[in-house]
């Protein structure tokens, strides 16, 4: 549950993010995440919620397009659909938000209990 928790605070801090700041705000909010929502696939969880956030944004991005910029731009790249540089930017995303919120929850110690 904590899990689902912390890559729907990741996917909408990061939302609100990048409306207003840079590409790389999504960082921020994965790290701040990562650091007050510890679970256990910290990862994974900054990891879906930022790649799944840039999917949405760059596919809302090509449907309101009004001429498709995405399909000129896939052909540039050795990749002959647009999908294929969707996920591409996805995954990019994906990495820089999984390594956030795993640098944030590590930063976090939690205490040892001593067993006498």
């Amino acid at each position: 549950m904590k899990f689902i928790l912390q890559v729907i605070a990741i996917f909408i801090l990061a939302y609100i993010a990048e409306l207003f700041l840079p590409w790389y705000s999504l960082a921020i909010a994965a790290f701040i995440m990562g650091y007050l929502l510890k679970s256990k696939a910290n990862f994974l969880a900054g990891f879906l919620a930022i790649g799944l956030l840039w999917f949405t944004k760059a596919w809302v991005i090509d449907v309101n397009a009004s001429a498709d910029l995405a399909q000129k731009v896939a052909l540039i790249f050795p990749v002959k659909e647009k999908i294929w540089l969707m996920l591409a930017t996805a995954f990019i995303g994906a990495l820089v938000g999984g390594f956030a919120t795993l640098t944030g929850s590590l930063l976090k110690t939690e205490k040892k209990r001593v067993y006498y």
